[in-house]
């Protein structure tokens, strides 16, 4: 029998369901609440109600009673699983980290030791290439969207979370912005669209490149970037491309399709496009379907969105800004941001087919976190995973 130690999921039943596999697997898991709304779709949890000092001491206790052989968790960034994965590496404790997935819709990562910047996933082409040899698996899930039922859980775990906030007196929630200042923006934007037709987006005739933004709480900037958030992330875009790009192109920029509303990214572009001399060259794209866009477009710059990897399977240059896994040479452009508007290359196909079934084979499991189908999926594969790691361990001892 294994023992794990499962600390907070993402505001969905995920979790709650993967726990119950592992113990119908015959395995010991012991989850725990940090805040009211880890609660709401747990069973079985130990409360943790101290100051986030005591955390350390707290997990000790722990680790000497249960003896865990692994750390279950999502997001290897909030502060509580910073503390939590140093103390498990000290103790040679297996770390599985999960996320939204890489490779998008469809799959959920599930990644050994950390995500994103922290990932242990190779860098280099000879890497990538002799780890991506499995063939590509046939898919059994049509993902689709679901953000009735997403908003559902989001609002259920933080109105949990306020309404037993006296039983949780030291819990801080990690994020930098409150989530119910976020729904203010989205009333807000949804309220104004009652009354008023959403413009359609106005794209260029001519040629033009992409920038896809990123929510500004999102840990890929906070943690993963040089960007304390998406303005100061913009200001370098546009300043570069005011400098150094071809008269002829023209720069979209993309609002996040989940971006709160809280910030009029449309004015604050345009007003600094209007003072570099290009407010003629650059569009703001405040809804609308990505596809056709990312298609029509010649290349991207992005801070680290896995939009990046989406263009690079579309056969676009992509140019990073921060830490991405897929920022590879021969994948995105390696040189400086000026050169790109001029120079931007193509990824190379066959890395990127090796790359992507390293990725398939290693890190990601098929599903998702929110639909119920998408979550069995999910369950059975992450489980799967997790297990067989544990087994081929034996087998090599």
């Amino acid at each position: 029998m294994l023992s794990f130690l499962m600390l907070q999921g993402n505001a969905t039943p995920f979790f709650s369901e993967l726990a119950i596999a592992l113990r119908a697997a015959g395995h010991h898991v012991r989850r725990i609440a940090f805040n009211g709304g880890d609660v709401v779709f747990s069973h079985d949890v130990t409360w943790f109600r101290g100051r986030e000092r005591a955390l350390p001491a707290f997990l000790e206790k722990i680790i000497a009673e249960d003896k865990p052989d692994g750390l279950i968790l999502f997001g290897d960034c909030r502060p509580i699983h910073l503390v939590a994965t140093d103390i498990a590496r000290a103790h040679g404790i297996a770390i599985w980290v999960f996320e939204e997935g890489y490779l998008r819709p469809g799959w959920i990562t599930l990644e050994p030791h950390g995500v994103n910047g922290f990932s242990a996933l190779p860098r280099d082409a000879a890497h990538i290439r002799e780890r991506g040899q499995a063939p590509w698996p046939p898919m059994h899930y049509n993902p689709h969207s679901d953000f009735l039922r997403r908003a559902v859980y989001d609002v259920s775990y933080h109105g949990l979370r306020v309404a037993m906030a006296a039983l949780f007196p030291h819990a801080r929630f990690h994020a930098a912005v409150s989530p119910f200042v976020e729904y203010a923006g989205w009333l807000r934007d949804w309220t104004g669209r009652l009354v008023r037709k959403p413009k359609d987006a106005i794209l260029p005739q001519g040629p033009f490149m992409l920038v896809p933004m990123q929510l500004d709480g999102d840990y890929q900037l906070r943690v993963h970037s040089p960007f304390r958030g998406m303005a100061e992330a913009l200001e370098q875009i546009l300043a570069s491309f005011a400098a150094h790009a071809p008269d002829t192109l023209s720069l979209v920029v993309r609002r996040h399709p989940l971006d709160p509303r809280l910030t009029d990214w449309e004015g604050l572009i345009t007003q600094r496009a209007r003072a570099l001399g290009i407010a003629a060259r650059v569009y703001f794209m405040a809804d609308g379907q990505l596809d056709p866009v990312l298609d029509a477009s010649e290349g991207i710059v992005t801070v680290n969105s896995t939009v990046g990897l989406l263009a690079l399977r579309r056969d676009r240059p992509v140019k990073i800004l921060g830490e991405a896994i897929y920022d590879v040479p021969g994948l995105t452009f390696q040189e400086p941001l000026d050169l790109f508007w001029r120079e931007a290359s193509r990824p190379d196909a066959e890395l990127l087919d090796a790359f992507c079934r390293m990725l398939i084979q290693e890190v990601l499991v098929e599903g998702d976190f929110f639909t119920p189908e998408g979550r069995a999926l999910a369950v059975e594969g992450s489980v799967r995973r997790i297990l067989s790691a544990y087994s081929d361990r034996a087998r090599s001892a």
